[in-house]
């Protein structure tokens, strides 16, 4: 019933969030985070390449791994068109194989709480312990549903051509506050000349945890020297996201 990042949803993540915008100061707080590192960086769910190809051209050696098929495609046109080079892979996170390790392995935005769940997120601190070089470090950050309100219809259109555009319903339909998560339902509609082309649905859950359950979740697994930085350090003051910075 459901496509997850599907054509129309990442078409439409291109045009609303082009390579290059910044979420709240993501990508300023990451450069700056990344700074020190003279080895190679992997950006756990990718995407388009809306962070990865700022940090490429501030002359950090990144590479790029997602699940969406859709969103690498999208990935590889960004790189060409700005006459980049980056390795991408389409991998699970939670059972990652790469061929190298990393200095550091990033995952901006809210990734993490796409995971299904404990068990999903174990298996990738798992599969990023085993990708990290001695002394490495992972950058993640964790969003928190504040501002989440059941029952809210949000309603979204995109240009994509002279004649076609994307039209996004998004309903917040469920959250669990004892399993700790939510669910929106989002539906992209592609429209051309009025007439209705393309329909995709998405059902967006998002898991969370709290601040120091998942302190003590890195610390099980290994991770030492957490530091804790909320809002990007205040540039996202409504206080809904946390990023854990550990080696």
């Amino acid at each position: 019933m459901f496509t997850e990042y599907g054509e129309l949803s990442a078409q439409f993540y291109e045009v609303s969030k082009p390579v290059g915008t910044s979420l709240s100061g993501d990508i300023e707080f990451y450069t700056k985070q990344l700074n020190h590192v003279t080895g190679s960086v992997l950006e756990a769910g990718v995407g388009t390449g809306r962070m990865l190809i700022p940090l490429l051209q501030r002359g950090i050696a990144v590479d790029g791994v997602d699940l969406s098929e859709q969103m690498l495609d999208v990935c590889k046109q960004n790189l060409q068109r700005a006459e980049l080079h980056a390795n991408l892979y389409e991998q699970d996170l939670t059972t990652l194989t790469l061929p190298k390790q990393y200095e550091a392995i990033i995952m901006p935005s809210g990734s993490l709480n796409l995971l299904p769940g404990r068990e999903a997120l174990e298996q990738m601190l798992s599969a990023f312990k085993t990708h990290l070089q001695p002394g490495g470090q992972i950058i993640v950050d964790m969003l928190l549903p504040i501002n989440w309100q059941e029952g809210k219809v949000m309603t979204k259109s995109i240009q994509t051509s002279i004649h076609e555009g994307i039209v996004l319903t998004s309903t917040s339909a469920e959250i669990n506050w004892e399993r700790q998560y939510t669910i929106d339902l989002h539906k992209y509609e592609k429209w051309r000349n009025g007439q209705l082309q393309h329909t995709e649905l998405s059902q967006f859950t998002l898991h969370w945890y709290g601040v120091q359950e998942f302190k003590d979740i890195l610390t099980g697994y290994g991770f030492t020297r957490i530091h804790i930085v909320p809002s990007y350090n205040g540039a996202n003051p409504d206080g809904s996201l946390y990023t854990f910075i550990a080696s």
